[in-house]
């Protein structure tokens, strides 16, 4: 069974920001001569499985395959785009949508069942299973989520444990369940794309994609390896601070005081990205001032020249 390439890319760049030396997972790929820079470039499922176990061993966390996927948002909000141009209709998104996953993902499947997506996976590892399909699980809670209006919800089914800190990944209901289920809103059928939202990640990918291939998720500096992470989990809503720092081996406290010893913060980071979209919305997209507003998640123009105006002075 073959995967997509850049799968095994990007979780070797995600165990870069844990402190993990890449070098030794990528000698447990069988094939040494992987270009990873090709999109078409496919590899073995074992080597993926492989690397995934590696990972998840040395995070101890019981949140590791939740935080795998949310890191993986910037580089698939293309997805909704590809599937935008396809089709029109919820229900149709979500067939491309498993198309996709049988074609470039294969050691997880999804069926639709009365409204309800079930995830599955023939991997014999329990614990490694698991993690996989909480990984696929918030991938796919995401698209859905970028796809359907905005008034409607989804429930969440899955196998979490006590630790785990379900509302910094998931806006909807969630209940325990052996299973991996996304229930669907009713009269599926009827419900089309959430376009004005697909729109908005059409004019903000280009510049989120140039901003991240300008980071540096290898920098020795924390504060790089922060706004990489940042700019990696946008949604393209920027994440906030828990939801990052839960991304790195420390507590609050003490990811706050790296950042500190840098001559910086987390909100700062965030102004540094607000700053720069809004630039680009300006001067390149030319858009009016209540668009920009709109993209970048303010209820009002007067309130987004505002922030402007303060993030402005904060990073002078």
């Amino acid at each position: 069974m073959r995967i997509r390439g850049t799968f095994l890319k990007n979780l070797l760049d995600y165990a870069t920001f844990q402190n993990m030396d890449t070098m030794v997972l990528k000698h447990l790929v069988s094939n040494q001569n992987i270009d990873f820079n090709n999109p078409e470039e496919m590899v073995n499922s074992k080597d993926y499985l492989i690397v995934f176990q590696k990972i998840i061993e040395g995070l101890k966390t019981s949140s590791c395959g939740l935080n795998i996927g949310s890191y993986l948002n910037l580089s698939s909000l293309g997805l909704v785009l590809e599937i935008s141009l396809n089709t029109s209709s919820i229900k149709q998104g979500v067939y491309i949508l498993e198309k996709f996953l049988k074609s470039q993902f294969p050691i997880v499947s999804f069926t639709l069942v009365e409204d309800a997506l079930r995830l599955e996976s023939s991997v014999a590892n329990e614990e490694l299973r698991r993690e996989l399909l909480n990984m696929v699980l918030y991938i796919v809670y995401r698209e859905l989520k970028l796809m359907l209006p905005n008034e409607l919800t989804t429930q969440i089914k899955f196998p979490f444990s006590k630790q785990e800190d379900n509302r910094l990944f998931f806006n909807d209901k969630v209940e325990y369940s052996v299973d991996h289920i996304i229930v669907l809103p009713d009269n599926l059928d009827k419900l089309e794309i959430n376009m004005k939202r697909v729109n908005k990640i059409e004019l903000l990918l280009p510049k989120f994609v140039l901003m991240l291939n300008q980071s540096d998720s290898k920098s020795k500096e924390f504060s790089k390896n922060v706004k990489s992470m940042t700019l990696n989990m946008c949604n393209p809503e920027i994440p906030n601070l828990n939801q990052v720092q839960k991304q790195f081996a420390y507590s609050e406290r003490t990811f706050q005081r790296r950042l500190t010893a840098e001559g910086t913060s987390f909100r700062r980071i965030v102004n540094e990205i607000k700053e720069e979209l809004s630039h680009y919305l300006s001067n390149e997209k030319h858009l009016k001032t209540k668009d920009i507003a709109y993209i970048l998640g303010y209820s009002e123009s007067s309130a987004y020249l505002h922030a402007l105006k303060r993030m402005e002075n904060e990073l002078k």
